[in-house]
């Protein structure tokens, strides 16, 4: 069968579905024009020169056929990929708007050949809502390119062979897309064969007009042309856009009242250039309903009047984000105005304008004079979101008092802003010794001029300090931390042995003069270390070197204190108050073994005596009375 001959056999086809169901279109694509892939589909992966679905004229080779019908076929390249090679092929969207529970078909030719028996290249075809092979995708079917496979059929002989596909009724609205998903499988590369397919049809049901074609009145822009010519573009007020059967005539006369004549047929008008006043109208025609409607009659005034010449000013042409009041546009040069897009203005018919557009936008006005004749100007009106401002502390922004902070207000390598902090910086970089907490902002401002800020409250954490007091009970030590920020405590009691708790309770084994430490950790700052020099003192004769016979007296003492060591020199004798303060000291130069002591000078109360001799230190309790 010829081309022509099934071309002629499909519209009788489609026209007697057009009588049944006023809306059926039978679509094909013969891949005869030079674009391809053709208007609309599309190739995926995309692999541009080394696709492999291509457009290949008539004869072709490999195997070598002629087209089914016309100059060209469309070629999956099998032949020179790896096995296992896929690319599809996608239609362009299909149109079921008003299938309902139609029947809709998907036909094409495909050359089927006996070349490489053992070469299961093949075509799957599929249909989707979607233009990928994705989830949604259902499959209506595959066929092997070599004839005497049986999928789905074998064929006696080389040539093109029709397959016809129902398309399932799930499949509805605007975007239905059939998909041809070629498979190479030759075992060599450039050493297989091709797989062509032409001529595909698919049934469309788009949406249809239907009673009276009511498009509204004439519009355009320029009812009056001043200067004795000019032109107009007419369109219709609400016009009828995406069904089938509308069309279109538009009529031109020198008087309102005809006679007209035809003068286009598509949905909008330019008149051309006019020297006089014209008239206008519009019949459209519904072919199913097979009724029609004709606008009022409009007309496209010529005038002598020399038009206005419109400007627009403004003291920029950037417009900031979060700028509350917007870029302002001064109209001049006529009376009235009407500013267009209308969205992001404030008001769209004065002469001042305040533009907030949310993206780059060109405002065109239209202004008129007293005498109707107008002429327009634009502007473009850039959007600047501004610098991205985010304050950064380093190395925190919680730190201990005294340390130094780095401040950056945007990321390294930005160029071309202004910047200013709260402390009269005017760097990318605010270095600060935090003594205090402070709150810091910065304002930054970029080349188009827009600027954005942010703060930060930067946290000087106080320093943690180390100390403790303690109360004795004879040799029994309490010690009570009064540190400051510590969570935890290590004490070293002066004779080898310590504690972790915060306030420990420990008894001396011997009287003697010990070194404290506390050494604290920091809650979030600085550890911190203490020591103090306590005097573990004898409470009787019996507590002290058992080596060393000492004895005190009077005791309480009250003019004299008479200190004597039996066979030991007496070298040195401290005398402390209550408080660890020296009072009083004697070194003894005569080696004596006793001395007297004045203490008549001390006030009453408790003392200790620090008796030292031969290197060894005898603490030793006495009142004064």
């Amino acid at each position: 069968m010829t081309k022509k001959s099934i071309l002629f056999s499909l519209l009788l086809v489609c026209l007697t579905c057009l009588n049944m169901f006023a809306q059926v279109v039978v679509t094909t694509e013969s891949f005869d024009a030079t674009t391809y892939p053709p208007t609309g589909w599309s190739i995926k992966p995309a692999l541009g020169a080394n696709n492999v679905w291509i457009r290949q004229t008539s004869p072709t080779t490999n195997p070598t056929t002629t087209s089914h019908s016309g100059a060209a076929v469309s070629r999956f390249r099998s032949r020179n990929v790896a096995a296992g090679t896929k690319q599809i092929l996608v239609t362009r969207a299909i149109d079921y708007t008003n299938r309902g529970t139609n029947t809709a078909t998907l036909s094409f030719w495909m050359f089927r050949d006996s070349f490489l028996v053992g070469n299961l290249d093949s075509l799957t075809v599929w249909v989707n809502s979607t233009d990928t092979l994705d989830a949604g995708a259902v499959k209506l079917g595959t066929i092997a390119r070599n004839r005497t496979i049986n999928i789905p059929d074998t064929q006696s002989v080389n040539g093109w062979y029709l397959y016809v596909y129902s398309i399932p009724v799930s499949f509805t609205g605007t975007t239905t897309r059939f998909i041809f998903e070629g498979t190479g499988e030759s075992a060599v590369v450039n050493s297989g064969a091709n797989i062509f397919i032409d001529d595909v049809f698919f049934d469309e049901y788009p949406a249809i007009c239907t009673g009276t074609p009511s498009v509204g009145n004439i519009v355009t822009p320029s009812p009056v042309l001043c200067g004795g010519s000019g032109s107009a573009l007419l369109s219709l007020s609400a016009p009828i856009n995406g069904v089938l059967g509308i069309t279109y005539n538009w009529e031109s006369s020198a008087s309102s009242t005809g006679p007209w004549t035809g003068v286009g047929t598509n949905p909008t008008y330019n008149t051309g250039i006019i020297t006089s006043t014209t008239y206008y109208q519009c019949t459209v025609n519904c072919s199913f309903s097979s009724l029609s409607y004709t606008t009022p009659v409009d007309s496209v005034v010529v005038s002598s009047n020399t038009p206005p010449t419109v400007t627009i000013a403004s003291t920029t042409n950037v417009f900031c984000a979060g700028d509350s009041m917007g870029v302002e546009l001064i109209a001049g040069g006529a009376d009235t105005y009407l500013w267009t897009p209308a969205a992001t203005l404030n008001v769209n018919n004065n002469d001042t304008v305040y533009a907030s557009p949310t993206a780059n936008t060109q405002y065109t006005v239209l202004g008129t004079d007293l005498n109707g004749c107008s002429d327009t100007a634009m502007i473009n009106i850039s959007y600047n979101a501004g610098p991205t401002v985010n304050i950064t502390a380093t190395p925190n922004d919680t730190v201990c008092a005294g340390t130094q902070v780095i401040l950056n207000s945007v990321p390294t390598g930005v160029t071309g802003n202004v910047y200013l902090w709260s402390d009269g910086i005017t760097s990318r970089r605010d270095t600060i010794i935090l003594n205090a907490t402070t709150a810091y902002w910065v304002t930054v401002t970029n080349a188009a001029g827009c600027s954005n800020s942010d703060s930060a409250l930067i946290v000087a954490t106080d320093p943690t300090v180390a100390n403790f007091g303690y109360t004795s009970n004879g040799a029994t030590y309490t010690f009570s931390d009064s540190s400051i920020l510590a969570s935890n405590w290590t004490w070293s009691f002066g004779d080898g042995n310590g504690s972790t708790n915060q306030n420990p309770v420990y008894t001396y084994s011997a009287p003697g003069t010990y070194t404290v430490t506390l050494i604290v950790t920091g809650v979030s700052c600085n550890d911190d270390t203490i020591t103090m020099v306590i005097n573990v003192w004898a409470t009787d004769l019996n507590d002290i070197d058992k080596d060393i016979q000492v004895s005190i007296y009077p005791n309480p003492a009250q003019n004299n204190l008479q200190i004597s060591l039996t066979n030991q020199v007496i070298d040195e004798v401290v005398i402390r108050n209550q408080m660890g303060e020296k009072v009083m000291s004697f070194t003894n130069s005569t080696a004596s073994q006793e001395i007297s002591l004045p203490v008549n000078h001390l006030a009453k109360g408790m003392y200790f005596a620090e008796v030292t001799s031969n290197g060894k230190l005898i603490p030793i309790k006495f009142l004064k009375d």
